[in-house]
């Protein structure tokens, strides 16, 4: 697999340009693979058509169809219409060196008693560079001022966000959350942090929320939780899966299953049902046995039946509540999510029973 202006996040949050050997689509597809092709001198019966990819699950959280479109469209745009530009740009520098006979020099400063000042001839990657800081500072701008605009007009409140195995926080304000995950992929490029500085203040301006307020740091809305070794029956692979990751569906489906990263397959969903109440199970007996520690001297109480340690001290768990029943308020998030009676029954009786 090949990319160009790849963002990464994490490995479940990235995207850019792929290059896919395939049939072209639409016209915009054509467009974009002529201009590739040309620049590359690629000639073969299945031309290389060069796809925006959008692998951010960090989407799926964001609340309604209408922001995460947006998300999708500003995300893509970002590696699509700078890459465009870098083609045309080579294009354009090519034509010009086959046309010139030769290559004369053009000074850049202005020199005493001279009183034509000659504009610097940029390099290709300067010329990318300040279109992308274009892009940024006033397209984007006053694209995402009229997105948040809308998405302030639209309300909502914490009913709004999707309820999905891996949702972790408690997220309230929909133009907040939109405008935090569009900044942090921004952010990933280097080349324009100075425009994001300025177009975050801008957007936070706008939802009347301070720039530096800790409710504007962003968090992975999504929580994840790895199973080990995922035996898949069709290319008889494991992997290690993280349920918590939701795979967008182009079409409507009743059913939900995890799918094999290497073929695609289902996997087994009572094999993996299995699996997640033998861990719930040995959570809670590991929970229930283990030992209480003194908050001053870390030593492993000895004595039972009491509040303190032997230098009066309060006794800590070696795994606190709020751990365990986050793991398995998870574990129950994807049991309601995908269907699983036997989990939400398992997962429910251990968190009534805490409470």
């Amino acid at each position: 697999n090949f990319y160009a202006h790849y963002l990464f996040l994490d490995q479940n949050n990235f995207g850019g340009i792929h290059f896919e050997k395939r049939e072209i689509e639409d016209n915009e597809e054509n467009e974009m693979t002529q201009l590739f092709n040309a620049e590359s001198g690629v000639d073969d019966s299945m031309p290389i058509v060069p796809t925006v990819v959008c692998g951010w699950n960090i989407m799926q959280y964001l609340p309604g169809d209408i922001a995460q479109d947006y998300f999708r469209t500003i995300v893509g745009r970002f590696s699509k219409d700078v890459f465009r530009k870098q083609l045309l740009i080579e294009q354009k520098a090519k034509s010009k060196t086959s046309s010139s006979a030769a290559i004369f020099p053009i000074s850049v400063t202005k020199s005493e008693g001279d009183g034509n000042v000659h504009a610097p001839v940029l390099s290709p990657q300067e010329q990318l560079l300040i279109y992308k800081k274009k892009m940024i500072s006033k397209h984007f701008a006053n694209y995402l001022t009229r997105v948040v605009g809308e998405i302030l007009e639209d309300g909502g409140g914490p009913e709004t966000f999707p309820h999905l195995p891996g949702s972790s926080l408690h997220l309230v304000n929909p133009a907040l959350e939109f405008v935090k995950n569009v900044l942090v992929i921004l952010d990933l490029d280097q080349d324009v942090k100075q425009e994001v500085v300025y177009l975050r203040k801008s957007l936070f301006a706008q939802i009347g929320v301070q720039e530096y307020s800790s409710i504007t740091h962003w968090k992975n809305p999504s929580a994840s939780f790895i199973l080990p070794d995922v035996y898949c029956m069709e290319c008889h692979e494991c992997r290690d899966v993280d349920l918590c990751v939701i795979i967008p569906e182009e079409e409507e489906s009743s059913s939900k299953q995890w799918l094999c990263g290497g073929c695609g397959s289902p996997y087994d969903v009572n094999q993996v049902e299995r699996r997640l109440v033998d861990i719930v199970q040995r959570k809670c007996i590991r929970y229930q046995l283990q030992d209480l520690r003194c908050s001053k001297t870390q030593q492993v109480a000895i004595r039972a039946m009491t509040r303190t340690s032997d230098c009066s001290a309060a006794l800590n768990l070696d795994i606190p509540y709020s751990d365990f029943a986050s793991q398995i308020i998870i574990l129950r998030n994807l049991a309601s999510y995908y269907n699983l009676d036997w989990l939400l029954e398992t997962t429910d009786g251990i968190l009534n029973g805490f409470v």
